[in-house]
C-alpha cells in the first residue's frame, strides 16, 4: 500500500472520527433541548462527512419543525441514500410528505414501510394519520382498529379514533376519546394536544392554553405541542389590527378607508372586540367623510357561534346636514353535521359607500342567509341569500350559488352564479330591476404557518336589466400575508373587476389596494 494511500485513509478516519464527536455533541444537545446548538453541530459534522446519517436525519426533523418539508426531504434522502433499510428513515419520510401534502406519495412509503417491518405498529398508525389528512376518514378509522385489535389501550390507535372524530366535526366524541388515552397514559402528549387543539376550534383557548403548556414541558421537542401553544397564545391574547384601503372606479368615485381595531379573549368561548374607522371619499364635483366606532361580543362552542355588535357612525357631506346614525349587526352561525353550516345575519347601518350617498340621508336594514355544504372531498358548495329595506323604500333581494374544486399543488376551479334584484331605481346607486352574473373561477391558494397567498380570477358574463345584452365580465384579485414572531402579521391585498356590481355607482370598472397589519400583544 503506497504512502500516499495510506495518508488518505488516515485523514478519512480523522474526518469521519471528528464527524462523530460533532455528531455526537449535538445529540448531547438535542436531548437537553437546545435545538440551535444541536443544529450547528450537526452542521459541522455534514462538512466533515456528509454522508452522515444521524445528522442528516436529525437536521431534516429540525427543518420539518420549521415548516422547510422541501429541504427535510432532501436532507433525508441523502440520510436514506447511506442507509436505505433504516425504518426510522423510511417513517420520517412517510410522516414530512404527509406534512407536505403529498398523501399519495406518503401512504406509498407506509405501506413500503409495513410490508418490510409487519410488526411495527408504527406503520399502521402513520398510514391512519395520512390517510385522515387525505379526508379518507372512514379508511383511517379501519386501520386504526388494526392497532387497537392489538392492543385496546393502545395510545395512538385512542387518539387516532379520537383525531377522526375531530375531523368529522363530533366534538365531544374527540374529547371524550383524548380523555380516555389519558384515562390509561396519563402523560401521553399526544393526547394532550389533541385536547388542546379541540379545546381551541371550541374558542376555549385558555383551556388549550394549559394542554399545550403541560404538553411542551412533558416533551419541548414535540412539534404539534409547539405549534397547538402559538395557536393558543395567539387565541388568547389581545390583538391589534390596523388596516388602510383605497379604491376607485371608472365614475371617479375614490376613497380612503382607515381602520383601526382589537379584540381579546375576556373568558373560554367569548371573545370581546372594538374599533374605530373613517373614510374619506370624492367624486368630480364633492368631498365627503365619515367616521364611526363599534363594540361586540363573539361567543361560540365549537359547533356553532353568535355575535352582537353595536355603534354609531357620522357623516359628513361637503353640502347639507352632518348627522349621526346607530349601527348593529346580529350574527350567528351553526354547522348542523360537520359537513353542512348554515348561517343568518342582520345589520343596519348608513348606506354611505361614496362621496354623494354619505350625503344622501340613506340608511339600509339587511337580513342575509347562508349555506356551505361539503360534497365530496376537496369539492364544497357554497350558498346564500337577502334581502334589504333602503330608507328611502328601495328594496334589493339577492342570491348566489358557488361550487369550488380543489386540485393538486393548492390549485382551485369553480363556478358562481348571482342575481340581484331592486324595486325601483334608486338615486345615486346602482340599482337595476334585475343583475345576472356567471362566471368560472380559478386560482391558487396556500396558508402555511409563515406565508399565506392567494390568487384568483374569474371570467363569464353580466346581463344589467331584465332586458339588456349580455356583456364580458372578469375579475382579478390577490392576497399575501406574512406571519413575523409567530404573532404578528402583515396582509397586502389588491383587486381589480369589471362587474357592474363591483362599484356601488355600477360603474365599469372598479379597483383596491389595501394592507392590514395585525400585532399580537
Amino acid at each position: 500500500m503506497g504512502r500516499p494511500l495510506v495518508m488518505g485513509l488516515v485523514a478519512l478516519c480523522v474526518l469521519v472520527a471528528n464527524a462523530g464527536a460533532q455528531v455526537a455533541a449535538g445529540d448531547a444537545a438535542w436531548n437537553q433541548g437546545r435545538y440551535a446548538e444541536a443544529r450547528d453541530a450537526y452542521l459541522r459534522a455534514l462538512a466533515q462527512d456528509p454522508a452522515s446519517v444521524r445528522a442528516n436525519y436529525r437536521l431534516a426533523v429540525l427543518a420539518s419543525w420549521n415548516d422547510e418539508l422541501d429541504s427535510a426531504l432532501a436532507l433525508l434522502r441523502r440520510a436514506r441514500a447511506s442507509d436505505p433499510a433504516d425504518p426510522d428513515l423510511r417513517a420520517a419520510e412517510a410522516q414530512i410528505l404527509g406534512w407536505a401534502g403529498r398523501y399519495e406519495a406518503s401512504l406509498v412509503r407506509w405501506d413500503s414501510l409495513i410490508a418490510l417491518y409487519p410488526d411495527r405498529r408504527e406503520g399502521l398508525v402513520g398510514k391512519a394519520r395520512t390517510l385522515s389528512w387525505h379526508d379518507r376518514l372512514r379508511e383511517a378509522d379501519s386501520v386504526y382498529s388494526l392497532v387497537l385489535d392489538r392492543d385496546p389501550t393502545d395510545p395512538d390507535g385512542l387518539n387516532g379514533r379520537a383525531q377522526v372524530a375531530f375531523w368529522q366535526g363530533k366534538l365531544r366524541t374527540a374529547i371524550t376519546g383524548y380523555e380516555r388515552t389519558l384515562s390509561y397514559h396519563p402523560g401521553n402528549v399526544d393526547a394532550m394536544v389533541g385536547l388542546g387543539q379541540v379545546y381551541h376550534v371550541q374558542g376555549r383557548d385558555f383551556a388549550a392554553l394549559a394542554q399545550a403548556d403541560r404538553a411542551v414541558t412533558a416533551a419541548p421537542s414535540h412539534r404539534e405541542a409547539r405549534l397547538l401553544r402559538e395557536d393558543a397564545l395567539r387565541g388568547s391574547r389581545p390583538v391589534v389590527e390596523v388596516g388602510a384601503t383605497w379604491t376607485d372606479d371608472s365614475d371617479h368615485n375614490t376613497s380612503w378607508w382607515e381602520s383601526i381595531g382589537a379584540s381579546t379573549l375576556l373568558v373560554d368561548g367569548l371573545r370581546g372586540f372594538a374599533s374605530i374607522h373613517a373614510l374619506q371619499a370624492t367624486d368630480p364635483t364633492r368631498d365627503a367623510g365619515r367616521g364611526g366606532g363599534e363594540l361586540g361580543i363573539t361567543y361560540g362552542q365549537g359547533t356553532w357561534q353568535i355575535t352582537v355588535a353595536a355603534g354609531a357612525q357620522a357623516l359628513w357631506p361637503d353640502s347639507g346636514l352632518t348627522r349621526t346614525t346607530p349601527t348593529a349587526r346580529l350574527g350567528a352561525v351553526y354547522r348542523v353535521i360537520p359537513a353542512i353550516g348554515v348561517g343568518a345575519s342582520y345589520a343596519h347601518f348608513p348606506f354611505a359607500e361614496t362621496a354623494f350617498l354619505i350625503g344622501a340621508n340613506l340608511d339600509v336594514d339587511a337580513v342575509d342567509g347562508t349555506l356551505d355544504a361539503t360534497l365530496a372531498p376537496g369539492l364544497s358548495l357554497g350558498a346564500g341569500g337577502g334581502t334589504a329595506w333602503f330608507s328611502d323604500g328601495n328594496q334589493r333581494a339577492s342570491a348566489v350559488v358557488a361550487l369550488t374544486r380543489e386540485l393538486p399543488q393548492h390549485f382551485f376551479i369553480g363556478a358562481v352564479g348571482r342575481m340581484v334584484w331592486f324595486e325601483e331605481p334608486g338615486t345615486g346607486y346602482f340599482s337595476p330591476d334585475r343583475f345576472t352574473t356567471a362566471e368560472m373561477r380559478a386560482g391558487y391558494a396556500r396558508a402555511g404557518r409563515i406565508w399565506e397567498t392567494r390568487l384568483s380570477g374569474g371570467l363569464g358574463g353580466q346581463q344589467i336589466g331584465t332586458t339588456g345584452e349580455w356583456q364580458v365580465a372578469w375579475h382579478a384579485e390577490g392576497r399575501a400575508a406574512k406571519r413575523f414572531a409567530g404573532r404578528h402579521q402583515l396582509e397586502l391585498f389588491a383587486g381589480i373587476s369589471n362587474s357592474a356590481l363591483s362599484s356601488t355607482t355600477g360603474a365599469y370598472r372598479w379597483g383596491t389596494v389595501g394592507a392590514v397589519v395585525r400585532l399580537g400583544l
